[in-house]
């Protein structure tokens, strides 16, 4: 807080010097933290030595007259060389005909984010971090795991926004995040703003050595042809988000660079079964994708960008609100929800409902696909086949489809499981050896 308010003074005098700036906004955040990790099976040990980290990081944003805009990076230097970066964010402005100004937000709401549980572990060196990496590797080493690597990091952290016309907004929160993998082929993790339960602790570390020794198992021949692919949901995340979240950012439908246009929402295109909705809400406690404002000042909350199969709006930042003549969206931040009105079964049952299917851990390369086309061509390299409903054996696959399509299909069926946001999906597209 003390450094924003130093660099808000600073700003002000140099504005009140410098009559071509006009405006400005800063995000400031500094955290403090705690890591140690297990790196083959050694918990503490050379190549994951636990350590206290603290940081300070940023965003600022000058408005200058004429159009000019600057939005450069923060760092803690920023009081000490006050002219020289005042020199190089001047020099380095701008022109943007489309450029915004400061937005003026109502009431921001207020969402749980600090656990004090992980203050203490910070300011006291709770053991706890220690403990569960102990938990994790005696358990997975009888379960019979080879290779255990994993971490554990807690931060405290403090956010300020400022900007010139007086909003100020500080809060608190304390991102934790653990996981452990297995023999090089398989892990899970657990990400929050508060320390994990017994039970989150325990799912991570049973699903970890539970895939990870069927994934162990003696590899099997793949057939070439149609088959079922079987999406967990952490890789129906990745696709989602590939495929589909990405073509709902403004900047690219306004663009043109998206498969939706202004006029897809305008009509309100459909685009997902019609039991499919997608939405995203950063205002649920101790959530990982959860804060109360952007940085822009624009009030979090929850968005439905999807509804009943039908586009209803971009994710929209001040810019390409304005160029769309749409309201501004909180922008989701890793979280979103793909949501059926239908009931959908276990993933378990899923499972033994598949004649001829594979269940899907590991995709290489998702980054490089065409985001607009829905079509995909991918090496699967951990996999296991299922056939009449059991699993025979580790397989390794290149797998073609479309996702976007297989969205539409009856066919493509979503299945539940326990502790997760999204549901795992399953659908039909070809793979080979």
């Amino acid at each position: 807080m003390e450094l924003a308010t130093g660099l808000a003074e600073r700003l002000n005098d140099y504005a009140r010097q410098h009559q071509e700036l006009t405006a400005w906004r800063i995000d400031l955040y500094e955290t403090r933290g705690f890591e140690t990790g297990i790196k083959n099976n050694r918990i503490g040990g050379p190549y994951s030595a636990p350590g206290y980290k603290r940081s300070i990081s940023g965003e600022i944003y000058l408005i200058w007259a004429g159009q000019k805009f600057t939005s450069a990076k923060l760092d803690s230097r920023v009081l000490d060389d006050f002219s020289e970066y005042m020199d190089i964010w001047k020099a380095t402005a701008y022109y943007d005909p489309d450029g915004v100004g400061l937005y003026k937000p109502g009431s921001i709401p207020k969402v749980d984010l600090f656990d004090e549980s992980v203050k203490k572990i910070i300011d006291h060196q709770d053991p706890l971090p220690f403990r569960l990496l102990e938990q994790g590797l005696q358990q997975l080493s009888h379960r019979g795991i080879q290779k255990i690597d994993g971490k554990v990091r807690c931060y405290d952290g403090s956010r300020v926004i400022m900007n010139s016309e007086g909003f100020v907004l500080a809060y608190s929160q304390t991102p934790v995040d653990f996981f452990f993998e297995a023999n090089d082929c398989y892990g899970e993790s657990y990400g929050e703003k508060r320390w994990p339960s017994e039970a989150e602790i325990k799912r991570v570390i049973e699903n970890t050595g539970y895939i990870a020794s069927l994934l162990a198992k003696e590899s099997v021949k793949l057939p070439s042809g149609k088959i079922q692919l079987l999406f967990p949901p952490g890789i129906f995340e990745s696709f989602l988000g590939q495929f589909l979240l990405t073509n709902l950012y403004g900047s690219l439908v306004v663009n043109r660079q998206s498969c939706f246009t202004l006029s897809d929402f305008k009509d309100e295109r459909l685009v997902l079964r019609e039991d499919l909705s997608l939405e995203a809400n950063t205002l649920l406690p101790y959530r990982a994708m959860s804060y109360p404002c952007t940085s822009e000042g624009v009030a979090g909350g929850s968005v439905l960008f999807i509804d009943k199969g039908k586009l209803k709006t971009p994710i929209l930042s001040l810019k390409y609100a304005k160029k769309a003549s749409l309201s501004p969206t909180p922008m989701p931040s890793g979280g979103f929800f793909l949501k059926s009105s239908r009931s959908i079964d276990t993933w378990e049952k899923l499972i033994k409902q598949t004649e001829h299917g594979m269940i899907v851990y590991s995709i290489l390369g998702l980054h490089t696909q065409d985001t607009s086309s829905g079509h995909f061509s991918l090496t699967a390299d951990q996999c296991l086949l299922v056939e009449r409903g059991e699993i025979v054996g580790k397989v390794k696959a290149v797998i073609n489809g479309d996702f976007l399509k297989a969205l539409l299909q009856e066919d493509s069926r979503l299945a539940f499981l326990e502790g997760e946001d999204n549901p795992g999906f399953s659908f039909w597209a070809s793979a080979s050896e």
